[in-house]
């Protein structure tokens, strides 16, 4: 049974990346409630199942790490799940809770498998699964594009309200996931890996055809992590990439790098003006790609037509609150009418500064709120109260399932200074292991990908939608060895 058990663990661990790449598609509906939906996806799925068959390998995997370690990952759940106690919206605490718990378990037996895989074949089928599952769920993300220009509904795409054509004149994506900047988190790993694959081509030479697989399959993905729209994950992209480059320290991957980069950019905002000239409003070619230009920007570049910069109709769209793009804006209508007829301006002209300007209003809230009582300053209002509290305080301005839309200032909120200081604490000795043992020097990959995640938590909270960030570097773990370079660039890319 143990063996069985063990070895249906390891097939989890490779349904692993594909299954998270649907993060909200499908979705099992269970109810609702005043402060919260409850639903249960894949992801979430995977783990309880992924829980139960390493149930079997606890002692193993403890005699692995011993009591300390185990101790320093169990420090946050603890506290998070004592923080029920007090929390004001204790359904939500305990499934979070829960999550938390059960994310902890999987990272450490993800983290024992890949140490005892001795023969690397379960770390390059873990890597292959990432990389082609992400291949596909892109390619999903233009048909998603494509199907919304040719007039398909959205109930059919599984498009976002604020992705379709109508909102901006041109598509963005949001995949399986529930919206377009949690699609662009998901691929911040497989992008980062393909760029950190191009930097190894020198020490394991290629042929040339399958050098320029690896080229396009780095530029395939980042240019539709560009196409989400998702500033989020397009500014961490390009932050981490930086520092990559600057721990890699190489002349060729830096140009190589510029060059898919530039390109990819150019290939989306190219994609996002054809989009515009052949989707159903007066959007034409130019305007589209300088509407994407003005929103990536934040309104810093203004390209736009003198036509489209005047324009005010967006200024009649009720737009509510949002965690990237605006999208519980108006619900733009499938097109049913022909291309020719469908000649209406996009609901927006360009840069929608009120998405940004609720999510800095949010967080503005939420530190007012935890200011407001020294019980909130020390211990938080309780795990998953986030939305309970502001609504108290601000019945006209917050619902009562509204989020901060950043996971820092959320935690600061719900678990007070004692939740910040267990978090830092587990981080600051775990760093200092992983320095000692000279980890964090040899896995640039790894540290660059914990990096990007890090820095996406500035504009979003919650986590049943968000797994994947918690594991995802994982994935990576110990990937930059100088004993395993040879395997991982030689093997692992082969087929792509």
């Amino acid at each position: 049974m143990k063996k069985f058990a063990s070895t249906l663990s390891k097939y989890l661990l490779i349904l692993f990346p594909p299954l998270f790449f649907f993060s909200y598609f499908p979705i099992i509906t269970l109810g609702t409630n005043t402060y919260m939906n409850f639903e249960l996806s894949l992801p979430e799925i995977w783990l309880v199942v992924f829980f139960i068959s390493s149930l079997f390998n606890v002692k193993v995997v403890y005699k692995f790490y011993g009591i300390k370690k185990i101790a320093l990952a169990s420090l946050v759940p603890i506290y998070f799940s004592l923080s029920i106690l007090w929390s004001e919206n204790r359904p939500r605490a305990i499934l979070t809770a829960g999550l938390f718990w059960l994310l902890a378990f999987a990272a450490l037996n993800i983290i024992y498998y890949l140490k005892n895989d001795k023969s690397k074949r379960l770390r390059s089928s873990l890597i292959k699964s990432l990389l082609i599952s992400a291949t596909v769920i892109s390619a999903f993300c233009w048909l998603q594009c494509i199907l919304d220009i040719a007039g398909v509904p959205r109930d059919t795409t599984l498009l976002c309200r604020g992705c379709v054509a109508s909102t901006f004149g041109f598509p963005h994506p949001s995949g399986f996931a529930i919206e377009p900047q949690f699609m662009g988190n998901l691929l911040l790993a497989p992008v980062l890996l393909c760029f950190y694959l191009l930097s190894r081509a020198s020490s394991a030479p290629k042929s040339k055809n399958q050098t320029l697989r690896r080229i396009l399959l780095t530029l395939f993905l980042t240019t539709t992590l560009f196409l989400t729209l998702s500033r989020g994950a397009i500014y961490a992209f390009i932050v981490a990439l930086i520092v990559m480059l600057l721990l890699i320290r190489k002349k060729s991957m830096l140009i190589k790098s510029s060059v898919c980069t530039a390109a990819s950019l150019v290939l989306a905002l190219t994609a996002f003006g054809a989009f515009s000239a052949l989707g159903p409003t007066s959007d034409n070619f130019v305007s589209g790609v300088t509407k994407a230009v003005h929103q990536l920007t934040l309104g810093k570049i203004d390209l736009r037509p003198d036509e489209v910069k005047n324009s005010t109709f967006d200024t009649n769209a009720s737009i509510i609150k949002d965690s990237e793009t605006t999208q519980e804006s108006v619900d733009p209508q499938p097109n049913t009418q022909p291309a020719d007829q469908q000649t209406d301006p996009a609901h927006f002209s360009g840069y929608v500064e009120e998405s940004t300007n609720v999510r800095l209003s949010l967080n503005s809230l939420a530190f007012r709120i935890w200011l407001s009582s020294p019980r909130y300053i020390i211990i938080g209002t309780g795990l998953g109260s986030a939305g309970p509290a502001m609504n108290r305080a601000f019945p006209a301005e917050i619902g009562p399932k509204e989020i901060v839309q950043n996971e820092y200032v959320s935690l600061l909120l719900e678990t007070g200074l004692f939740g910040i200081v267990t978090i830092l604490f587990v981080v600051f000795f775990t760093t200092v292991y992983l320095v000692k043992q000279k980890f964090l020097k040899n896995n640039p990959l790894f540290l660059c990908v914990l990096l990007g995640f890090a820095l996406t938590l500035l504009f979003f909270s919650g986590l049943p939608n968000a797994l994947h960030l918690y594991l995802f570097p994982l994935l990576l773990f110990n990937f930059n060895r100088r004993s395993e370079n040879n395997f991982l660039v030689a093997d692992v890319v082969e087929n792509h």
